[in-house]
Order: structure tokens, then C-alpha cells, then sequence
């Protein structure tokens, strides 16, 4: 911070010395009045018409002002000041840390049933809801929700299929965010009347989605079949 304040009072006294050296001058003094005159008359009176005249005056000051030993001393000094700052970063050695964390991971392979009926979770040993991420090409899903125990807003179902019946059978205490492309079919969403899919995407929460303790967020992608999604 001590040498940032010497070097910001040497740039001072240089800017300083910068500026008597030019309204010593007569023809850098008469530029900047004119610089200043103009720009006081284009505030405010918001024309146009002396724009030729600010620039050459613009161009001749600036010229003005960078071949003033004062100003190309500040830039100098600016410049070794800058460098001097950059230096110690420029020759710091990268260190590497290696972080190695001991974890037990744990990998389930499932391969996937492009045909036929499934029944998903409908064996009751199983107990621990797994997220569900499938792709289909024909037949009937049903997936039992009401045979597995949901703790969390993490539950997440994914499937595509090309043509079959999806049925998704959902415990009264979990709340159901759904989400739908269908090109041809028919959606039912609980207690609501069926709704006719015709290449749409259709995307509907439960009233206590976003403060419930357990639920469930169902995506699918089906090109032709109905969607059923009950309580039970």
C-alpha cells in the first residue's frame, strides 16, 4: 500500500508539471480554452454543427499533450511500476494439488427391455426407490410408486418410449411434478378429465409440489400411447 501511494504522488507532481507546461504555452493553452469551449457549447446546447472544429482541436491537444515530457515520464513511470507488479506473478511457480478422495461407489447395470410389459418396483423386495431412466420401443409400463418409500425431492423418472401405455401408480402423500411430449395420445392426470395429446408438450405440478417432503418429478417422451397417472 506504501509504495502504491509513493507511486500515485509521483504520477501527481508529473500530471502536475504536465499541465504548467502546457498553459505556459501559448498555442497548447489557447487548444485547451478552445477544447473546453467547444465542448461547453455542444453540453449545453446540444448542436452539432462545430463537430469538424472539436475534433481537429481534439487530435492537436492530444498531440499536444503526448509529446509533453511531463506526461511521456508519467507514462514511463507507469509502465515500470506496472511491470514491477507483474513481475513476482509472472515467475510463480504453478503448485498442483492432488486431492484424492477414498469413496465407496456403488454401480448398477440394467440393461434395457426394448419390448414386452414391465411392471416396475411391483416385487416387494425391493423397498428403496431408484430413479428410472429407460428407453422403450414397445409395449406397456407400469410403474408401482405406492410398493417403494420416497423420503426426498430427488425422485426423478425418466422414459421414452415409441408406442405403448404408460401407467404411473403414485402413494397419496407424494406430491407429482409431470412433464409430457406425446405426438397421439391421451393424458389422465389423477382426478382430472382426460386430455388429448396431439404433438404437444404438456407440463402440470400438484397444488403442494414445492413444499412437500416427498415427491416426484416424471418426464416422459412417447411418440404414440396413453399416459396414466393415479393414486394408489
Amino acid at each position: 500500500m506504501r509504495k502504491f501511494k509513493i507511486f500515485l504522488f509521483i504520477e501527481a507532481c508529473l500530471l502536475t508539471g504536465a499541465l504548467i507546461l502546457m498553459v505556459s504555452e501559448h498555442f497548447s493553452r489557447f487548444l485547451l480554452i478552445l477544447f473546453l469551449f467547444l465542448l461547453l457549447i455542444r453540453y449545453y446546447t446540444g448542436k452539432e454543427g462545430n463537430n469538424l472544429l472539436l475534433v481537429v482541436a481534439s487530435i492537436l491537444f492530444f498531440f499536444i499533450v503526448m509529446i509533453n515530457p511531463f506526461v511521456i515520464l508519467a507514462i514511463f513511470v507507469a509502465v515500470i511500476y506496472s511491470l514491477f507488479l507483474l513481475y513476482p506473478m509472472m515467475n510463480q511457480e504453478k503448485e498442483q494439488t492432488d486431492l484424492v478422495f477414498e469413496e465407496v461407489v456403488t454401480v448398477k447395470k440394467e440393461k434395457n427391455r426394448w419390448f414386452g410389459n414391465l411392471h416396475h418396483f411391483s416385487s416387494y423386495q425391493t423397498c428403496q426407490f431408484d430413479d428410472i431412466n429407460l428407453f422403450r420401443l414397445m409395449g406397456k409400463d407400469t410403474i408401482h410408486l405406492e410398493r417403494v418409500i420416497l423420503t426426498n425431492h430427488d425422485n426423478v423418472i425418466i422414459l421414452r418410449k415409441m408406442i405403448g401405455t404408460t401407467k404411473i401408480i403414485v402413494p397419496v402423500d407424494v406430491e407429482v411434478s409431470l412433464s409430457v411430449n406425446c405426438l397421439y395420445g391421451d393424458l389422465t392426470f389423477f382426478n382430472q378429465p382426460k386430455r388429448a395429446l396431439r404433438n404437444e408438450h404438456y407440463h402440470q405440478e400438484t397444488r403442494d409440489y414445492l413444499k412437500s417432503n416427498k415427491s416426484v418429478k416424471i418426464l416422459l417422451t412417447t411418440v404414440i400411447g396413453d399416459v396414466e397417472v393415479v393414486r394408489g
